[in-house]
């Protein structure tokens, strides 16, 4: 069968990545095969849900995936990383999340963290944190955008910001934070740093909100207990955030008014199209296992896929994923280009959030899909297809949801307000 690897490859061609980044690619992808794809359940814990097993097995893939370069893969060389190009870098992401979407969102969001420094442009920032990101230990970050008040509100570019109850003010030299977030991923475990989504005055609306990096350790930060949830169940943690008069240097703020909530816009958009390439990777892995599940159960003597109606539905699978990797394919290169603005303006965020729903939507249907042609195999924990049903749905509801990215898909073909 032709490995997603390859399929990326005839599309793009050889001038979007080196012969050094489908090396690293390759390298992932036989790590994937060899250490992640024989532990997806310990992964998950097992049937009886071993926290102890879970974190253990998590410990030794992360590492291997260190070792191995994923961590440093995308920064420069004279920062310490590997210089890969940002298309062999969804490659990768794709890939890992084959094997476990938990993981490569662990990894993914330290990439994600410390796009509004390198959107601001701020060297500082980024050469504080680049040697740990680019030592051989395994790290973490955490975004932290959603409060409890109002879900997917700090995403709403409708809303201005106005509804953001994390309030940063200034004393001196330092940020004062007080507030409270719920749902990032990397809450409590996160050791490099978070970027916090906050307010200076909510009357002030896009003027006010501020991000604001804060140190893991800084005093009056504390978190609550990780939440309980149907899939990551051990690969992704997320708790609430309270922040009680958390101090941090002036100099953490990413740039300032009217320019933070631009960069908030940015991640979002990166964010719900990079989306793509983790449900892309779930949807692969569900693809291969129900090939092969219909490869070796028989019908009347024959092959499950050898029968037309089963045939035809492994066809539409193979067609909707496809249709979904071009699609997000053709609005990453949009992004890429810097030809259409950028990606949390209006015209590139309506792309960004049409491809994360259509291809969550599709990821979605073709895991259901894999467990109608497996009957009850399907559901059952030993052939893990209900895991990836189970960690996909995570990838649907962060940032917004698909409602939150089908507003904002309208919205970039005309405004409205609330």
């Amino acid at each position: 069968m032709i490995s997603t690897l390859d399929l990326r490859k005839k599309y793009l061609g050889a001038s979007e990545a080196t012969d050094e980044d489908m090396e690293i690619v390759k390298a992932v992808r036989e790590f994937v095969e060899r250490e992640i794809m024989p532990r997806r359940q310990d992964l998950d814990g097992g049937w009886n849900r071993d926290e102890k097993l879970a974190r253990e097995t998590f410990e030794k893939v992360h590492q291997g995936l260190v070792d191995i370069g994923v961590q440093r893969a995308i920064w420069p060389e004279n920062l310490g990383g590997l210089n890969v190009n940002p298309v062999a870098s969804e490659m990768l992401v794709e890939e890992i999340s084959r094997g476990d979407a938990g993981i490569a969102t662990h990894m993914g969001i330290i990439n994600w963290v410390m796009l509004p420094a390198l959107r601001a442009g701020r060297m500082d920032l980024l050469e504080k944190f680049a040697p740990i990101i680019c030592d051989n230990k395994p790290h973490g970050c955490c975004m932290a955008i959603t409060e409890p008040s109002g879900g997917a509100n700090a995403e709403d570019p409708t809303q201005h910001g106005r509804t953001i109850q994390t309030i940063a003010e200034l004393d001196g030299d330092e940020w004062v934070i007080n507030g409270h977030k719920i749902w990032p991923s990397g809450a409590s475990v996160a050791d490099i740093t978070y970027c916090v989504v906050c307010t200076t005055d909510p009357k002030l609306g896009d003027e006010g909100v501020a991000l604001i990096y804060v140190p893991p350790d800084a005093d009056g930060m504390s978190f609550g207990k990780p939440f309980e949830k149907m899939g990551m169940c051990w690969t992704d943690t997320n708790t609430e955030i309270y922040f009680d008069n958390v101090r941090v240097p002036k100099e953490n703020r990413v740039a300032g008014p009217g320019e933070d909530v631009k960069i908030l816009h940015d991640i979002v958009g990166y964010g719900r199209l990079g989306t793509c390439n983790f449900a892309l990777g779930a949807a692969q892995a569900c693809f291969e296992i129900v090939l092969d599940w219909t490869k070796k159960r028989e019908i009347s003597g024959r092959p499950v896929r050898a029968r037309s109606l089963h045939a035809a539905i492994l066809g539409e699978m193979a067609q909707k994923i496809e249709s979904a990797r071009a699609y997000s394919m053709q609005i990453s290169g949009m992004v890429r280009s810097g030809l259409y603005g950028l990606p949390g303006e209006p015209f590139l965020l309506s792309k960004c959030s049409a491809a994360k729903e259509y291809t969550c939507d599709i990821t979605i249907w073709v895991a259901n899909k894999a467990m109608e042609l497996m009957g009850s195999y399907g559901y059952a924990f030993d052939y893990n297809v209900e895991k990836y049903l189970r960690d996909v749905k995570i990838l649907q509801l962060w940032l917004g949801g698909p409602q939150r990215s089908l507003l904002d898909t309208a919205l970039g073909y005309y405004d409205f307000e609330w």
